[in-house]
């Protein structure tokens, strides 16, 4: 019996001497962030990128638009003198007294030939209509009075 007491002492120490065995919980695995940052981090700098070539775009495209409109302003401004050059310069009255100046005289009725052209009738004894009177043609029968 001695031997039977002898070993369950032994056991009873070495269990002593051990430490106490316990359920350990497994850590919860890490996610691996840096994918995720490395992505969030490339789709924001094209969103920016983005946003950056969409502004310069739109400013560059402003000042284009400002350059336009002044450049129209000017050829506006250019083309209304230039209408107000040929009304002066088709004026009925401008262009009789360069005629006079220049030594032009009208001819005597006697001499004036009248051309057919075909389609077209002359009428005998035929006065300016008022519509004849807006044609640009008739203008200067005002200033050179009843000739022919």
């Amino acid at each position: 019996m001695s031997t039977m007491r002898s070993g369950t002492r032994r056991t009873r120490q070495k269990a002593r001497g051990r430490p106490r065995l316990e359920l350990v919980v497994p850590r919860p695995r890490r996610v691996a962030r840096l994918p995720f940052v490395v992505a969030s981090a490339a789709v924001v700098g094209i969103l920016v990128f983005g946003i950056v070539s969409l502004q310069t775009l739109t400013s560059q495209s402003s000042f284009r638009v400002r350059e336009l409109t002044r450049r129209n302003a000017q050829l506006q401004e250019a083309y209304g003198r230039l209408q107000l050059q040929v009304a002066e310069l088709s004026a009925p009255g401008r262009i009789a007294r360069a005629a006079k100046d220049l030594g032009f005289e009208l001819p005597d009725p006697d001499r004036v030939h009248t051309i057919a052209v075909d389609g077209v009738q002359p009428r005998a004894g035929h006065s300016p209509s008022p519509q004849d009177e807006r044609d640009p043609s008739f203008a200067l029968k005002r200033e050179l009075g009843n000739g022919p």
